[in-house]
C-alpha cells in the first residue's frame, strides 16, 4: 500500500518521498539518462542548506512570547506546606492586564479572600520595561488601616509567605541573561530544549544566580524550571500544567518545591476568564478600598 503523502501527527505535518525506482526498469537506452537525471538531482539535494537550528536565545525568546491573553482574572488557591509539615491555604482574586506597547508592561491587583483574618487586603502592582530603567511601582491596602500605601521601589515579596515570588509569574526580558542550550531531552511523549539562563549583570534585585528551564520543543511552554540561589546551589524547583483558553495558554498549577527549606507551595487557578476587556478604573486605588465585591 503506497503511504499517505502527507500524514499529521500532533503539531507535526510529514510529506513522504515517493519510492524509489528500481533499476530493473531501466532498458540500455533510457538507463544512462534517467541515472544521470537522478545523480544531478542527488547532488543539487546535497547542496540545500540543512534547517535552522534554534539558538538557546531563540529558545528561550519564543518561550516568553507564548500568548497569555490581553487580561486575565482567576481565582488563586495556595497550599503552603512548611518544613515541619505544617499546611495553612490562602485564596486571592487576582486582575491581571498586559500593555504591548510603552514603557509599562503590566498591572496586577490582587484581593485575599481567605484566611478571614486576611480578607479585604488588595495589593496592586505595575510593571515597567527593563529600558525604562522604572523597575515596578508597588501599594497595599490593609483594611484595619483603612488607606493604601505605596511601597518602596523594587521591594520584592513571596507571595503570602510561599516559595512564589511575584517576578517568577511574568515573563523575563530575554536581553538581560545569557542562555546556553545544555541538551535536548525527552520526558515521556515531549521533547525539550534545555536552557540554562544566567544574568549577564549582578543585580541585587534578582535572586538567582541562573535558572534552568525545560522548554517544550513542540509549542515552547515551559514545563519544568530549577532556581538557583545567588551563591550557586540549588534553590527550588518549580513544574506547571498549562491550560488554554480561547487562544491564549494560562497557567492551571503550579508546584514548587523548595529544596533548602523542604517547604512547598502547591498554586491551583480557577474560574479564569481571559480578554474579558478589563477597565483601566479596576486597577486604581480607590477600586483597592473598595474590594472584591464591587466587581461583582
Amino acid at each position: 500500500m503506497q503511504p499517505d503523502p502527507l500524514t499529521t501527527q500532533g503539531n507535526r505535518t510529514t510529506v513522504h518521498a515517493p519510492r524509489s525506482l528500481t533499476t530493473g526498469m531501466f532498458n540500455r537506452t533510457l538507463g544512462p539518462a534517467l541515472l544521470f537525471l537522478f545523480t544531478f538531482a542527488a547532488c543539487a539535494m546535497l547542496v540545500v542548506p540543512a534547517a535552522h537550528a534554534l539558538t538557546a536565545a531563540e529558545v528561550f525568546t519564543q518561550s516568553q512570547e507564548i500568548n497569555p491573553g490581553q487580561d486575565q482574572q482567576s481565582k488563586l488557591t495556595l497550599l503552603i506546606k512548611d518544613g515541619d509539615g505544617n499546611t495553612r491555604k490562602v485564596v486571592l482574586k487576582r486582575f491581571w492586564k498586559m500593555y504591548p506597547d510603552g514603557d509599562l508592561t503590566s498591572k496586577v491587583l490582587l484581593f485575599h479572600e481567605y484566611p478571614p483574618e486576611s480578607r479585604g487586603t488588595a495589593f496592586m502592582v505595575w510593571t515597567y520595561t527593563e529600558a525604562s530603567k522604572l523597575g515596578s511601582e508597588q501599594w497595599i491596602y490593609i483594611p484595619i488601616l483603612r488607606k493604601v500605601n505605596k511601597l518602596p521601589g523594587q521591594m520584592e515579596e513571596n507571595i503570602q509567605g510561599s516559595d512564589l515570588r511575584a517576578s517568577d509569574m511574568d515573563p523575563r526580558d530575554p536581553s538581560l541573561d545569557s542562555h546556553t542550550l545544555l541538551r535536548e531531552e525527552a520526558i515521556g511523549t515531549e521533547n525539550y530544549y534545555v536552557v540554562e539562563s544566567a544574568p549577564k549583570v549582578d543585580d541585587k534585585a534578582y535572586p538567582y544566580s541562573k535558572v534552568i528551564r525545560w522548554i517544550s520543543s513542540s509549542n515552547f511552554l515551559i514545563d519544568k524550571i530549577d532556581y538557583y540561589d545567588r551563591e550557586g546551589k540549588l534553590l527550588k524547583k518549580q513544574t506547571i500544567s498549562w491550560k488554554m483558553i480561547k487562544d491564549a495558554w494560562v497557567w492551571q498549577k503550579v508546584v514548587i518545591a523548595n529544596m533548602q527549606t523542604g517547604s512547598q507551595t502547591t498554586l491551583n487557578l480557577t474560574d479564569i476568564q481571559v480578554n474579558q476587556g478589563l477597565k483601566e478604573s479596576l486597577f486604581t486605588e480607590r477600586m483597592m478600598q473598595q474590594g472584591a465585591a464591587a466587581l461583582r
